[in-house]
């Protein structure tokens, strides 16, 4: 590809809660306090940073940036930092100027966060733009097929009870073969919970766990001996991604396979988890693990490192779009979050995401295929958060 980039603007998109249910008073807990880490500081609303680059000859290519827990961050860098650097300038391969941008932001320390969003971002913009330009869907560019790939649903929310939450699961079962419940109170109660939503399930339902970082290595250990006889497809972030010796220690002690990712920003970062944390499912976001190169990154690494991937859902519909195009080209590719919390800027921004028998389809039409009007942007671009 050779791009000479006219324009590069990012717009943050707010979806408040309060205007989905009418109020503050009226948000279910389970939507505002959807994971442990927001036991603290409640969610408000859907987050996301649209990235639009336009190129010579007029046509334009749709990025996001992971939007949590504000997506202004990230457009600043886009805005401030990242157009003014590449605005008028030829673009031959997106994963050079990544490496490029990179090197800058590292020099700078910043490593993690809305920098590294930022170029994911723009990242999957320029990915788009030149399969757009080319006249082939995104995953034809990349070289593989536009086909169904697996996914499972999540979250099994948290709800009062072991009971109610398990009869979420089994509504849920109705059109998913695999699904994810959110754990991370205490041990006792997430036992009680699991097994309740375990029991509630046919067996050829996998169930995956998600602590979002909850839990001392104590804490860990104590709830995988008391899952070690349930069938457990994997725990999800039991500590804190930083916690390699812990980790390490969980994998080599217990069977329950784990996951993490979603909170790392780097190929290096998915390596250390592989490598030296004995993480066997990896889980990268593709709004703040370097878009699409970093996605192929990853995907190269994992399977140096026998381990697989399971994408990060979260985000809206171009993070989702571009995740599954993406997926049909990783080898390592194992399955696909469908998060199931509502969500404007993922079902209100563009096209509905289909499903067939678990599976999900990439959007047709070239680029990633999430077509999205100026209008739709305008619906959602407030320059603040709503009450």
């Amino acid at each position: 590809m050779t791009i000479t980039l006219a324009s590069l603007e990012a717009v943050p998109l707010t979806a408040s809660f309060a205007t989905i249910y009418g109020g503050v008073g009226n948000i279910p807990e389970e939507i505002s306090k959807p994971a442990s880490h927001f036991q603290s500081i409640p969610r408000t609303g859907q987050f996301c940073t649209l990235v639009l680059a336009r190129s010579s000859d007029g046509a334009t290519g749709i990025g996001e940036c992971f939007g949590l827990p504000t997506p202004f961050a990230s457009a600043e860098v886009v805005n401030r930092v990242i157009a003014p650097a590449i605005v008028g300038h030829q673009i031959t391969e997106p994963a050079q100027m990544l490496r490029e941008l990179n090197g800058f932001f590292a020099r700078l320390g910043h490593t993690k966060g809305p920098s590294m969003e930022a170029m994911s971002g723009v990242d999957i913009a320029l990915w788009d733009l030149a399969a757009r330009r080319a006249g082939q869907p995104l995953a034809v560019y990349l070289g593989a097929d536009a086909v169904p790939v697996p996914t499972y649903v999540s979250p099994i929310p948290f709800l009062p009870s072991p009971q109610q939450t398990a009869e979420r699961a089994r509504s849920l079962a109705q059109d998913f073969s695999a699904m994810k419940l959110k754990i991370g109170r205490t041990v006792a109660e997430d036992v009680a919970f699991i097994t309740a939503v375990r029991d509630a399930l046919p067996s050829n339902v996998q169930l995956m766990l998600d602590a979002n970082c909850a839990y001392t290595l104590e804490q860990a250990s104590e709830l995988l001996a008391e899952i070690a006889s349930l069938d457990i497809a994997w725990l999800e972030e039991p500590l804190a991604t930083e916690d390699i010796a812990g980790l390490r220690y969980l994998a080599e002690r217990w069977k329950t396979p784990l996951a993490a990712g979603e909170n790392e920003f780097s190929p290096a970062a998915f390596r250390r988890l592989a490598s030296e944390a004995g993480i066997s499912i990896l889980q990268p976001n593709i709004t703040r693990a370097g878009g699409v190169t970093g996605m192929l990154a990853i995907d190269a690494l994992a399977m140096q490192q026998s381990a697989r991937v399971a994408p990060h859902g979260v985000g809206g519909i171009v993070a989702v779009a571009s995740t599954l195009h993406v997926a049909a080209k990783m080898d390592s590719f194992l399955c696909f979050e469908i998060n199931r919390m509502p969500n404007p800027l993922r079902d209100g921004l563009g096209p509905q995401i289909k499903l067939h028998q678990g599976a999900g389809l990439p959007p047709v039409g070239n680029g990633h295929g999430a077509e999205i009007t100026s209008e739709a942007i305008a619906r959602f671009s407030d320059t603040a958060i709503s009450p």
